[in-house]
């Protein structure tokens, strides 16, 4: 249960004519925030977005008059709908109205001016929120006799956005503000750990939230319609009696590989998985690419029989899930950049620090368990996971945990070469398949399939195929 904190805001922005922002993903946003931390307040910001349609052609009058008013109130007036259908009140969600609050707030403009000039002075500023800025138009997909002229006007939305959140702890009277949103808004990332001006904004953070629908790709799903799981005594009776096991996967190297172009499947766990259906005479349907965060609503929700990828046994997943027997174990260690070398002391009490985390991946799970002070940089869920070491490497976090054969796979072709924090492991993981819980016999004959491939000496042979070392993992 995750405890309220009443000295942080969480400020959801949305966007006027955004249609990512239907009704049944606010009440998503609303009840999330509401329900796990507390006060909310909406950012809808209608008056600066009247730069956006004047640079996407419409006269100022129109712009204001016809699109970013009429459509900021349509945006208020879902939120409201949604507020009262869920039993909240202005108590719990504020709705700020920025003509009437935030424009003529003088210390709203002092903020403003302060973001100005770093726009007029920075050049890594000014390119990111051009680009940033550019990527919204481009969107719309509309002609511009000009394009550098419509950035300049437009980029006064996100200027504002940004001065906002600035004032915005001041404004609502509170110790910390946290921006949510769907996707990560690298440009305010990057504001708030100091890149641009090299001062890091205390009170300041993000938070990526991402609706469970948008945390899976279906891959082929279940076209065949299979017969309703509640028909069977539990899940193994299902697949045995049908002869088709459903597999959720991630791309995970060297467990799990997906080739999207080729429609090609790869990997260690994969060919445990097709040695094991081959044997028992059954078909394999690869429902759907999955983030780590929602595995458990995926098999919850029989979607899917197996997490077809290695999913370490964290206490927090152990508490929703069980798991097979092992099929090797893995080091997990902290890494940085080379030309940012920490001990893992020296990250633990840095306030300042940032760590890159995927939600439910055990970069969330350490974070969370022993390097609390540091401020979470989140990854999209099916993101690869070397997207962590991404991050690391473009200055978007500090540090981040992974196992040393991915982190040199990773380095082989990056320019900036990450190095671990300490030669003592933070964790030792082990490598199992993941099931739904109390699903007993599938549990018990996984565990047979695995130790008899053990014995056989087969999954040695996989990790020398995958590694090039049958000692890279132990067993």
């Amino acid at each position: 249960m995750q405890i309220k904190n009443s000295n942080v805001y969480h400020i959801i922005g949305m966007s006027p004519g955004n249609s990512y922002f239907k009704d049944e993903e606010i009440g998503f946003l609303l009840k999330t925030i509401v329900d796990k931390f507390g006060k909310v307040a909406i950012l809808i910001a209608d008056i600066p977005a009247i730069s956006t349609y004047v640079a996407l052609g419409y006269p100022e009058n129109r712009a204001r008059r016809d699109k970013a008013i009429p459509r900021g109130n349509a945006l208020k007036n879902r939120v409201r709908k949604s507020m009262f259908k869920l039993g909240y009140s202005e108590k719990e969600i504020k709705i700020i109205e920025w003509e009437s609050e935030v424009e003529k707030n003088q210390n709203y403009k002092i903020s403003f001016e302060k973001i100005q000039k770093l726009y007029n002075e920075s050049k890594l500023f000014k390119k990111d929120a051009d680009e940033t800025t550019l990527s919204v138009l481009k969107n719309s997909k509309r002609n511009f006799s000009d394009i550098n002229k419509s950035v300049e006007t437009a980029v006064h939305y996100l200027l504002s956005e940004l001065a906002f959140l600035e004032f915005s702890k001041d404004f609502l009277k509170t110790k910390k503000i946290v921006y949510v949103y769907h996707k990560n808004w690298s440009i305010y990332e990057n504001y708030i750990s100091g890149k641009y001006d090299h001062i890091v904004k205390p009170g300041l953070d993000f938070l990526l939230l991402e609706n469970p629908y948008e945390t899976f790709n279906p891959i082929w799903g279940l076209e065949d319609e299979l017969e309703n799981t509640k028909k069977y005594t539990d899940v193994l009776e299902r697949i045995e009696k049908t002869k088709t096991i459903r597999v959720g996967f991630t791309n995970y190297i060297p467990a799990f590989m997906y080739d999207e172009e080729y429609d090609n499947f790869s990997g260690i766990f994969y060919e445990v998985i097709v040695s094991i259906a081959k044997k028992h005479g059954w078909k394999i349907i690869w429902t759907e690419e999955i983030g780590y965060g929602v595995i458990v609503d995926g098999l919850k929700n029989n979607r899917f029989d197996i997490f077809g990828c290695t999913a370490w046994p964290t206490p927090e997943r152990r508490m929703a899930a069980d798991f097979s027997s092992s099929l090797y174990t893995s080091k997990a260690y902290a890494w940085v950049r080379k030309d940012n070398i920490r001990t893992n002391d020296q990250l633990k009490n840095d306030s300042n620090v940032r760590v890159a985390v995927k939600e439910g991946d055990i970069s969330d799970s350490i974070s969370k368990a022993d390097f609390s002070k540091a401020r979470m940089v989140r990854v999209p869920q099916l993101c690869d996971t070397t997207e962590l070491l991404k991050f690391i490497v473009e200055n978007k976090a500090d540090f981040t945990f992974a196992e040393p054969y991915l982190v040199e796979h990773f380095n082989e072709t990056s320019k900036i070469k990450l190095i671990r924090t300490s030669d003592k492991p933070i964790r030792i993981y082990e490598n199992p398949f993941m099931i739904k819980k109390d699903e007993t016999r599938l549990r018990e004959f996984l565990n047979t399939e695995v130790e008899l491939m053990k014995k056989s000496g087969s999954i040695k042979k996989l990790i020398k195929k995958y590694t090039g070392s049958e000692k890279t993992f132990e067993i």
